[in-house]
């Protein structure tokens, strides 16, 4: 980050998404999400791409400061996931197992992701979206 510096004249905002899928959170929408973005991660991994990571807020202050930036604000965003979540990224789930060779493998998959896709819209419908994690925002200036 520390090439960054130069290019900001006054301040930097950093967008990020708190980790769920490594946690294994206490209430069912947690679990659910968490579920969704652990057979998102096995499909991409099983399809040969690599998943991304989130980087917690904390971490990303340590790393801003440490780059020569002062962080000014940060903002917590609290997250319902909708359809569009659940569907977007089990659709990715679905691409992703139709490049499998081990078509049982495939199959059986495709099966589970039809059952996850079930249980969640089904409370996301019940429960108006799975509340669960937070977004950020933070503001920095050079220093």
């Amino acid at each position: 980050m520390l090439a960054c510096v130069p290019l900001v004249a006054r301040r930097l905002y950093v967008i990020g998404l708190e980790p769920y899928v490594p946690y294994l959170p206490a209430d069912a929408a947690g679990r659910i999400v968490s579920e969704i973005g652990r057979l998102r991660d096995a499909c991409l991994l099983l399809a040969g791409e690599r998943p991304y990571r989130e980087y917690p807020m904390d971490w990303v202050l340590r790393q801003l400061r440490a780059a020569g930036f002062r962080p000014l604000d940060t903002q917590r965003f609290a997250i319902r996931y909708g359809e569009r979540f659940v569907n977007g990224q089990l659709d990715m789930c679905a691409q992703r197992l139709l490049r499998l060779k081990d078509r049982a493998l495939a199959l059986a998959m495709t099966e589970h992701v039809a059952q996850l896709r079930e249980r969640a819209l089904a409370m996301v419908a019940a429960e108006g979206g799975l509340r669960h994690g937070h977004d950020y925002v933070i503001a920095a200036e050079p220093v």
